[in-house]
C-alpha cells in the first residue's frame, strides 16, 4: 500500500478509507439487520469489488438472489477475481479505518457494527453516484444475508477465501 501522498491523486479520491469504510458500513449494518447476526470478515473483500465496479454497481438489485442475478448477468465474474485481488489493501484500510474510530468491533472473529454513522450526515451528501454507492451497498448487505454461508457467497462470485 502506497504512503497517503505518494499515492496517485485519482487512486487516493476515490479509494480513500473514508469513502471505502462508508460502502463496508453499510453492507455489514444491512447485513446485521437482516441476518441477526455479526458479518463474517472474509466478506470484506468481496464488497469493494462489488460495489465500486460501476458497470457491476448499476445493476445490482436486491429483489433478485444474488446466484440468480449473477446468472442473468455473468460478466460481472470478468476481472471479478483480479479486482478483488487488488482492492484487498484497500479493503483493510478501510476496516481499520472503522475499527480505529469504534464503529466496528470483532466479536468472536466477525464484524459487527457497534456505532451507527449519523443518517443526516448520508443524507447531506449530493453527489448522486456516491448516494448510488451506498444504496447498492445495502443491496450487497441483503444479498449476502440471504446466501448464509460465506462459501456460498464466494462460490457465486467465482473465488476462495
Amino acid at each position: 500500500m502506497d504512503i497517503w501522498n505518494k499515492r496517485v491523486p485519482e487512486v487516493a479520491y476515490l479509494l480513500n478509507p473514508a469513502f471505502c469504510s462508508s460502502i463496508i458500513y453499510h453492507v455489514i449494518l444491512e447485513y446485521q439487520k437482516k441476518a441477526k447476526r455479526e458479518f463474517p470478515f472474509t466478506l470484506v473483500y468481496l464488497i469493494l469489488p462489488i460495489v465500486l465496479h460501476k458497470s457491476t454497481r448499476e445493476r445490482i438489485t436486491s429483489r433478485t438472489n444474488m446466484v440468480v442475478w449473477i446468472q442473468k448477468y455473468p460478466d460481472v465474474l470478468v476481472g471479478f477475481p483480479r479486482r478483488a485481488k487488488s482492492l484487498v489493501p484497500f479493503s483493510n484500510e478501510a476496516v481499520e479505518f472503522l475499527l480505529k474510530r469504534n464503529i466496528l468491533e470483532f466479536v468472536h472473529g466477525e464484524l459487527s457494527v457497534v456505532k451507527t454513522i449519523s443518517k443526516t450526515k448520508i443524507k447531506a451528501i449530493t453527489d448522486q453516484e456516491i448516494l448510488e454507492c451506498y444504496i447498492k451497498a445495502e443491496h450487497v448487505g441483503r444479498w449476502f444475508a440471504q446466501m448464509g454461508a460465506e462459501e456460498n457467497i464466494y462460490a457465486g462470485w467465482g473465488v476462495k477465501p
